[in-house]
């Protein structure tokens, strides 16, 4: 058995839309249940509070500025939460939410009482639903994006494997949405300039998405050099999670090993 974190990201929950999916949440919910299930232990790393903030109050313009964006954040966690509860209870899994800001991870009390309280859900089977505390944090105590947080999370608690749902099948070698002749990287044994270059940032329509490939490369580089072997997936693929724990090769797959400096 092993002890997995899963990050997935806004895209990926509103299938690109400006709303939340519930066909797309509940699918994500029973690959979820299904690894809980059999025994593994999960920490599921969840963006989607502003999405579901603005699905509330549609006609809110944040313009980039931080107070109404963590006023849709405190808003939309509390439905994020409901939905989340509702469709793991379907299948008898129940959830505890843990929200962190950068200062939890690099304070040596907090970070050790964070480590307590995911061993306590774990331990209880309880499923740990991660989020950045979007509606307190400021510049000086932000993570900043969901894939660096998945990625400290990993380190934190030690998980073996770190595996990130996007809506892009992985690495390739050139922006596929603008080069037919783009080919998918199936293993990065070695994250470099090359592989950074190559990791150009990327937005979602709606605004949504704080990250891009950019930030998926950083959370890899994050969580191998903590020992945690890292997939990068399209979370269209049918039973993606289930597959990836299973060791099947889909995505880029990120292997733990020395990195070259910069």
């Amino acid at each position: 058995m092993k002890k997995i974190v899963i990050k997935i990201g806004s895209s990926s929950l509103t299938a690109g839309s400006p709303k939340l999916s519930r066909p797309d949440m509940v699918e994500i919910a029973r690959q979820i249940a299904h690894l809980h299930q059999a025994g593994h232990q999960v920490i599921f790393v969840c963006s989607g509070a502003i999405a579901a903030g603005r699905e509330i109050l549609p006609s809110i313009k944040t313009n980039n500025e931080l107070p109404p964006k963590q006023m849709l954040a405190s808003l939309g966690q509390v439905r994020l939460m409901q939905l989340w509860t509702e469709f793991f209870g379907v299948y008898g899994v129940l959830i505890g939410q843990v929200l962190l800001t950068r200062h939890d991870i690099t304070n040596e009390k907090s970070y050790l009482n964070a480590q307590n309280t995911f061993s306590a859900l774990l331990e209880h089977r309880l499923l740990p639903i991660v989020n950045e505390n979007d509606t307190v944090a400021t510049e000086e105590i932000t993570v900043g994006d969901n894939d660096n947080l998945s990625a400290l999370v990993t380190k934190l608690t030690g998980s073996e494997l770190l595996i990130i749902l996007t809506d892009q099948e992985g690495v390739y070698t050139k922006d596929p949405r603008l080069h037919a002749d783009a080919t998918l990287i199936s293993k990065i044994e070695r994250i470099d300039d090359a592989i950074h270059i190559l990791a150009q940032g990327s937005s979602n329509p709606h605004g949504l998405g704080r990250g891009g490939m950019k930030t998926k490369i950083e959370a890899a580089k994050l969580a191998i050099e903590s020992g945690a072997t890292t997939v990068i997936a399209s979370a269209k693929v049918p039973d993606v999670l289930i597959q990836l724990a299973a060791g099947k090769p889909i995505g880029t797959l990120f292997t733990p090993c020395k990195i070259s400096t910069h």
